[in-house]
């Protein structure tokens, strides 16, 4: 996993989300924005736009069988 100064590979982001994701594998649903804010806290120096990261998270969570609050 890289150091806090560099910045990530989209591998370490999206295996942060589905970390996430597994950790809150009991909840019918899962918060995009909320997701998105605990990425940034373990990946500040990442590249992608809220946008960007969002539709990341989306598309984890839907092929995790996840209800997606918007």
């Amino acid at each position: 996993m890289p150091t806090t100064d560099q910045k990530p590979a989209f591998s370490d982001l999206r295996q942060a989300i589905i970390c996430h994701l597994i950790d809150n594998v009991g909840r019918p649903s899962i918060s995009i924005s909320e997701v998105i804010e605990a990425t940034r806290r373990a990946f500040p120096h990442s590249e992608l736009t809220d946008w960007e990261l969002g539709d990341c998270v989306a598309r984890s969570a839907i092929e995790a069988g996840f209800a997606i609050d918007f």
